[in-house]
């Protein structure tokens, strides 16, 4: 009426007012947490990451020295004996035309077994028509057994 509230209009207000700041304080409250665990988590998975990248870093460190050592190790067994470096490349060459020489041999004597072969065949009649015509004889058997015990 003239501005004035009652005492029950009042403590209504007031109460609704608190609930109000409650749930604020709690929903406040609640995003706080949240922002903690989130930051606790994040704090823990950098500290696992830096934790494998420390360790990663040490294995690469000991990877790059042992390759440096090798690297020495070979450039000191070639370039420092010339007289071996050249009896590599001398042996590899000798390899080399042995090489050949073997598949040169194989392809003949593969040439003169497929000939013998093919002589035997004659000489034993397999090459003859009635032969070849029944060549699939034993897959269309009706007595036919199965496995090795038969």
């Amino acid at each position: 009426m003239f501005g004035l509230t009652t005492t029950r209009r009042l403590r209504r207000e007031v109460a609704e007012a608190k609930a109000d700041a409650t749930a604020e304080t709690d929903r406040q409250r609640e995003r706080a947490d949240n922002a903690e665990q989130a930051q606790a988590t994040a704090e823990y998975n950098r500290g696992q990451v830096l934790n494998q990248l420390n360790t990663a870093d040490a294995a690469n460190r000991r990877l790059h020295d042992r390759n440096l050592e090798l690297g020495r190790r070979i450039s000191a067994l070639t370039e420092s004996d010339p007289e071996y470096a050249a009896r590599l490349e001398r042996r590899v060459a000798r390899l080399r035309l042995a090489g050949k020489r073997i598949f040169a041999a194989y392809g003949a004597q593969k040439k003169r077994a497929d000939r013998l072969q093919q002589r035997l065949d004659d000489a034993c009649g397999l090459n003859a028509p009635a032969v070849l015509a029944g060549s699939g004889w034993q897959s269309t058997r009706h007595d036919k057994k199965t496995g090795w015990a038969s």
